[in-house]
């Protein structure tokens, strides 16, 4: 009956020690599991700064575009309106200017310019 006992015994310890590393090695993953979630969640918040950062860098840039472009347009404006050649002077400024806005060929003459 001792041998029984003593096996018993020996079972409950053996059982112990398994149930105690099962339960740390659980708790080990668990702790894993947590800093994931914590990583995972810092990262989305990266990415929404990132996106949002993006989103107002083109919209910034947009806008800067639309105000060249306006600007453009007014030097053009101002270039053909103002600084045309009188009787028949060399268009050399104009078509200089005309090509720095971008432009390939400087606008039409009016058919009034054309008559003179």
């Amino acid at each position: 009956m001792s041998t029984y006992i003593l096996l018993a015994i020996g079972c409950l310890i053996f059982g112990g020690v398994v149930g105690y590393l099962f339960a740390r090695y659980r708790n080990r993953n668990n702790d894993h599991e947590i800093k994931m979630a914590a990583l995972q969640s810092e990262y989305d918040k990266y990415r929404a700064e990132v996106r949002n950062h993006f989103v107002d860098t083109v919209s910034a840039i947009g806008r800067i575009d639309a105000e060249q472009k306006k600007l453009y347009r007014s030097v053009a404006e101002g270039v053909t309106g103002l600084c045309r050649p009188d009787n028949g002077e060399d268009d050399y400024f104009l078509e200089e200017t005309m090509r720095t806005l971008g432009r390939l060929e400087p606008p039409e003459k009016s058919k009034e310019d054309k008559s003179t």
